[in-house]
């Protein structure tokens, strides 16, 4: 059109009288159908959830609510399940998840949630379970048992240097920012780990690590990119710099990133340098193949999100459990008797395969996994193409189904008094209550891993009660409080304790 340009009065009064009158009588024209006549118009659940994805939108980002905690009311109102978006439904019975997250099923993941995770693509963010299973495969064997038990000296390792730190932290006569300390701790254990690389987190001057800070003040962005994934994709174009510049808390994530983005690079183009490592790492088990060789980019996503996920669900349930345990003497009495025993020469550092037959410390640590939750947000699926019984309910084919973990680690029918601390539930049950713990998923897409985690945490735990008498510093498990960034986010006070180091 001659004369029409972008700035021009007539191309402003185009878009004002019909892009927009077109997007607003789209929009309302979807929500009536996804209100009355969509596949799941039968379903309960708030009017505005069903009409647009705007609902969850509006909770989560607008006004910063648990998304989480928000289903737990919803639930009280309309039942044991809730339409919670237009083609999404969730369920309270714990009895959902197994119906969900079962070895047998082969579900697809929903990427509305999932793709925040990777720019590119990642063990995490590919939808169908054929191709997800051949990219998790390449990881497996650097996860799998053998291989961390070969490797748990280096887990012990971590945990010496951050021993070290509060070391000096009672010589100076200071608190430990126990929070920070096991934040440092698991962020290093994942890069020696997956890198045979620290980040020397546990070294920090009361363990400020600038990657921990970071990595805490980046979660937040989260939810934004799961509701708006062009900022997310807006945001991985700009360059580390201006990244840094609009936000310089995030200095310390740019400078991992571009760590891990150096390795990825060094291990492509100098096989000599996988060599140099001494140990199996991510590059090694991802460039076998020749054939199947990630972008440079892929790469390094997988290699970030295994730094996301190793250190938040590790130190989490760490941290919480530390809590609980020294705000209830008994359970700390219990557990150091314990401890004392199977380690009674503080030099000779039992292993992971002894420190898990321990019955007490295994109880604490399943209690401890309980009350964190592992994910807290619904990890979610989409039901095949035809349908599925879940709950009682014939769910249509192409649906999106999920169920948060805190609906079965906090179900009163499961466990008994839910919301108290209690490891004795895990030696007096006569049920199976193993089943009921879902911490680290179920099902062929349940956590990768799960045996590092397990290994972390009954090191971590024995190390730090064995070897240290420790008392909260005016802090208590009630201030462990999280906002639902789909893994807990902790929101709460500095979480002090004083530390003396025992010498029998």
């Amino acid at each position: 059109m001659p004369g029409l340009s972008l700035e021009s009065p007539d191309f402003l009064s185009l878009i004002w009288k019909g892009v927009l009158p077109s997007w607003v009588l789209y929009s309302a024209v979807k929500a009536v159908y996804n209100l009355y006549f969509h596949p799941l118009a039968r379903f309960p659940g708030p009017k505005l959830a069903a009409a647009s994805d705007w609902w969850q939108a509006y909770i989560e980002v607008f006004k910063a609510e648990s998304l989480s905690k928000k289903l737990v009311k919803l639930h009280e109102e309309f039942g044991d399940i809730v339409r919670v978006a237009p083609n999404e439904l969730h369920f309270a019975k714990p009895s959902a998840y197994h119906e969900i997250y079962n070895v047998k099923n082969r579900w697809d993941r929903d990427m509305k949630l999932y793709h925040i995770f990777a720019d590119e693509v990642s063990t995490l963010t590919i939808p169908d379970y054929p191709t997800a299973k051949k990219r998790r495969d390449i990881s497996i064997p650097l996860f799998s048992r053998k291989n961390v038990i070969e490797m748990q000296h280096l887990v012990q390792q971590c945990l010496d240097t951050t021993c070290e730190n509060i070391d000096k932290h009672i010589k100076e006569g200071k608190s430990v920012n126990i929070y920070k300390a096991f934040r440092c701790c698991a962020v290093d254990i994942v890069f020696t780990i997956c890198f045979a690389r620290s980040m020397n987190a546990t070294s920090e001057p009361d363990f400020s690590a600038p990657v921990i800070a970071s990595l805490h003040a980046a979660m937040p962005v989260t939810v934004i990119f799961k509701h708006f994934p062009m900022i997310q994709k807006l945001v991985s174009m700009m360059p580390a710099w201006l990244l840094v510049n609009l936000r310089p808390e995030l200095d310390g994530y740019a400078k991992m990133r571009k760590m891990l983005t150096d390795q990825v690079k060094e291990a492509k183009t100098n096989p000599q340098a996988l060599a140099d490592y001494h140990q199996p790492t991510i590059y090694h088990e991802f460039l076998k193949d020749p054939k199947n060789i990630p972008s440079d980019k892929s790469l390094r996503d997988e290699a970030v999100l295994f730094v996301n996920a190793g250190t938040d669900t590790a130190s989490n349930t760490i941290i919480a459990g530390v809590l609980n345990i020294l705000a209830n003497p008994e359970i700390l009495a219990r557990l150091q008797q314990e401890l004392v025993e199977a380690w009674p020469n503080l030099d000779n550092v039992p292993r992971f395969e002894q420190l898990e037959k321990l019955p007490y410390l295994t109880a604490v640590l399943k209690e401890s996994l309980r009350t964190t939750h592992g994910v807290v947000q619904p990890m979610t699926r989409v039901v095949p193409k035809e349908g599925a019984q879940i709950s009682g309910r014939f769910i249509p084919g192409g649906s999106v189904v999920g169920i948060s973990n805190t609906f079965v680690h906090l179900n009163e029918d499961i466990f008994r008094d839910a919301c108290a601390f209690k490891p004795e539930r895990w030696l007096d049950s006569e049920g199976d209550l193993d089943t009921w713990l879902v911490a680290f998923s179920k099902g062929p897409r349940s956590c990768l891993g799960i045996n590092l985690g397990w290994c972390e945490l009954y090191m971590s735990i024995a190390n730090l009660v064995r070897r240290y008498d420790l008392k909260l510093d005016g802090v208590g498990p009630s201030d462990w409080v999280w906002r639902d960034l789909y893994l807990p986010h902790f929101v709460g006070p500095d979480l002090m304790v004083k530390a003396q180091r025992r010498t029998v």
